[in-house]
């Protein structure tokens, strides 16, 4: 899966806060795997990303 960065720096003006939600995020989603909440064949970075694109993710500065 290729992610074009045009996209996060429209969601994001600083790239290490995107990063930053991003693998948070991640962690969460493999926390969730780990305890059978989420399939298995979803790559949690990959939907990390996804989500921070699509502004599902809720963060405060």
């Amino acid at each position: 899966m290729i992610i074009p960065t045009e996209k996060i720096y429209k969601r994001f003006e600083n790239k290490y806060k995107a990063i930053n939600v991003a693998s948070l995020e991640a962690r969460k989603l493999k926390d969730d795997q780990v305890k059978g909440l989420l399939e298995g064949h979803i790559n949690p970075v990959f939907e990390a990303i996804r989500k921070l694109i699509a502004g599902k993710i809720r963060y405060q500065d």
